[in-house]
């Protein structure tokens, strides 16, 4: 990525100007989309679905996944070209790119984000928002001073079972709540393997893929990225902050005083660092947050609910219990039949995502209508959506604070006000990260 630094600011300050103008209700949104892996990919699909929205541009420094990406709007029901760039930064050059989606790696969501911030185009980012406590709060503050309209990725926040579910919990039903889980237990897929190192096939642009983080090999292990922490974070950034985000919504977006975190690979034999076993804690005034992951391992149903994935609300009154596919709930002195139950809705095409109801064979996950709803945004001038880029940041963090308390196998105190960990200098260095040059973080 050796683009003239000067020339680059230039073309951002261009690219800004441009950024300005307002959509019309009639107008084409024109998204470019950094990032063309399977979770870009999967928004490319989402957006050729509609009428209005255009993909001129896409990036990757996987030349192979550009390859793919292209091919997914040649077969959209209205095809489309889009032009290729290895360096994102071409794309925010660009003065006919109204937004763009960021679906990289987790430790490359912050850089593109920040130069999207200076060129003024609204962000769609994928979740987590961040890679460290430190970077969310600086793209958080960006987009904040810049006026720029920023999204994070947690598509559920628009499915009506649990809008349903968290006006329950908010109106009081299930009584006083002491304890909130979730989870996520599967025996299903695959991790990295052990592949030996070797050199980058033709089209990996391996010093660009690893950017910020340290300088090592090319092994094809690594690309499955959440798996890592120099890359990722595990299941609790790549799963759980989509639970978290419910449950602070539900909640009322209260701030947690201490984390603790046990676990470990107990289960795979693999080249990643990131734990398959995980059990992890959160203390807010008056009551507790928990997410356990069970990987690769057997699973039995939870209360009626037969998902691998889902929250539990514990209430003096009541309990409920919900996933992607709807809610029940069990008033507190019968629980062999719910009080109330909602199921999830399909939208658009069901071929669209591979996550369908087995009984159904309905999609009820909430891709689309999120995405739809930044595209509104972007036409009517919005700069503020809820989630709020602040309440993503929050459920990010809460992911953060339990990867540094497993990783140190010790309870950390958390000052939220300041967003310190006071006491403990080894967990407070935990929440920054090093970046490897010319990689660093712009400032905005």
């Amino acid at each position: 990525m050796n683009v003239d630094r000067r020339r680059f600011t230039t073309s951002l300050a261009g690219a800004a100007a441009a950024a300005s103008r307002v959509l019309g209700a009639n107008d084409r949104v024109r998204v470019g989309v950094i990032g063309t892996g399977g979770r870009g990919r999967e928004l490319m699909r989402i957006l050729c679905q509609f009428p209005d929205c255009d993909i001129p541009a896409v990036s990757d420094v996987i030349e192979p996944r550009m390859d793919e990406a292209l091919g997914v709007l040649q077969n959209a029901a209205r095809p489309q070209t889009a032009e290729k760039y290895v360096d994102y930064r071409r794309i925010l050059e660009r003065k006919d790119i109204d937004a763009v989606m960021i679906a990289t790696t987790e430790h490359w969501h912050a850089i593109p984000f920040l130069h999207a911030v200076q060129a003024r185009k609204p962000i769609y980012v994928e979740k987590p928002l961040s890679h460290s406590v430190v970077e969310g709060r600086t793209m958080v503050n960006a987009a904040r001073k810049a006026g720029v309209l920023a999204l994070m990725g947690t598509q559920q926040r628009t499915g009506p079972p649990y809008h349903r579910a968290v006006e329950l919990i908010r109106s009081g039903r299930l009584g006083k709540i002491g304890l909130v889980e979730s989870f996520n237990y599967s025996n299903t897929g695959a991790r990295t393997g052990r592949p030996p190192d070797s050199d980058p096939p033709p089209g990996y642009h391996w010093d660009n893929w690893l950017g910020p983080a340290p300088l090592v090999p090319f092994n094809r292990a690594r690309l499955a990225s959440s798996w890592w922490f120099d890359y990722g974070g595990g299941m609790l950034t790549n799963w759980a902050v989509h639970h978290i985000d419910i449950i602070l919504w539900a909640m009322g977006y209260p701030a947690p005083t201490a984390v603790s975190a046990t676990g470990g690979k107990f289960v795979v034999d693999d080249l990643a660092d990131t734990y398959d076993t995980l059990e992890c804690s959160w203390e807010f005034p008056g009551w507790v947050m928990t997410y356990r992951y069970r990987g690769f391992n057997n699973y039995h149903t939870v209360l009626n609910r037969a998902r691998n994935h889902g929250i539990i609300f514990y209430g003096s009154q009541a309990t409920l219990v919900m996933d992607r596919f709807g809610f029940e709930l069990y008033d507190e002195r019968d629980v062999r039949k719910p009080a109330e139950k909602m199921d999830g809705i399909p939208w658009l095409d069901p071929k669209a995502r591979n996550l369908v109801d087995p009984k159904t064979g309905q999609r009820t996950e909430q891709d689309g209508p999120y995405q739809r709803m930044f595209l509104d945004a972007v036409k009517e001038g919005k700069r503020e959506l809820e989630p709020t880029l602040e309440q993503s940041h929050a459920a990010t963090v809460c992911c953060q604070l339990g990867n540094i308390a497993y990783r140190l196998k010790r309870r950390i105190q958390w000052d939220a006000a300041r967003e310190q960990i006071p006491g403990d200098s080894q967990a407070a260095a935990m929440l920054h990260k090093r970046y490897r040059a010319p990689f660093l973080l712009p400032k905005v």
